[in-house]
């Protein structure tokens, strides 16, 4: 089957359009449903710090390859989902908590902005420029936008932590930022390098290069001569 970013919209062969638009979708309901898992099974593996009610988690690689790989539309809602669902009581946040009190709670601002960092860091992945298609360039734009992602999710989170707490703001970046810093440089890296393995590997999947494929072809192509 021709891939769907082949097709020529001009053709005006409207069944075979239709068709390809039904397969997108069913794909892109798979993919938005397993990064609402996999963000699951990371807020699963989760640390508490004794001096602060936001604990570390893994979830926070998994919401922003959501942007990164999905897009920016795509990633975001499979956040929105994962939000949902732990909204109507699956077990589905940090320590296998759940219900809107969770919302409401010290790390609910976080939980935001999880939707907003899987945005950001789809939307740079599309929109910044590339001036090289050359690995570094490639890695630099990947880093970037893993990094302003990271970053986004403490802009809800840290407001609501000092409100619901009653912590001014410099002790709330102490017990809710500061400490977090070094995993999350951990994630980028980590993150930073399963981007370029399935760039070179899966160059389809990449939904901020929709409807670019030779470019996507060179930058994958390049990844894997880097």
């Amino acid at each position: 089957m021709p891939d769907y970013y082949s097709v020529n919209r001009a053709s005006g062969s409207g069944y075979y359009w239709g068709y390809q638009m039904s397969q997108l979708a069913l794909r892109d309901l798979i993919a938005v449903a397993f990064f609402a898992a996999l963000t699951t099974v990371g807020a699963w593996i989760s640390f508490p710090l004794p001096f602060s009610p936001v604990p570390i988690a893994l979830a926070n690689i998994f919401v922003l390859l959501a942007g990164i790989i999905l897009g920016k539309w795509l990633g975001p809602l499979s956040q929105i989902i994962y939000l949902l669902l732990g909204f109507a009581g699956i077990p589905v946040f940090a320590q296998h908590l759940a219900g809107p009190d969770v919302f409401a709670g010290p790390t609910g601002g976080y939980l935001i902005g999880y939707v907003l960092a899987a945005f950001t860091a789809g939307a740079l992945m599309q929109y910044l420029p590339r001036f090289s298609g050359s690995r570094a360039a490639i890695t630099a734009r990947v880093a970037f936008s893993l990094s302003v992602g990271a970053l986004v999710i403490y802009i809800p989170g840290l407001p609501w932590l000092s409100h619901v707490t009653g912590m001014d703001m410099p002790t709330a970046l102490v017990k809710g930022f500061y400490p977090y810093l070094p995993g999350d440089a951990l994630k980028i890296i980590v993150g930073t390098m399963l981007c370029l393995s399935l760039m070179a590997q899966l160059p389809h999947i990449w939904k901020w290069s929709a409807g670019t494929k030779p470019a996507r072809g060179a930058e994958a192509e390049n990844v894997e001569a880097g």
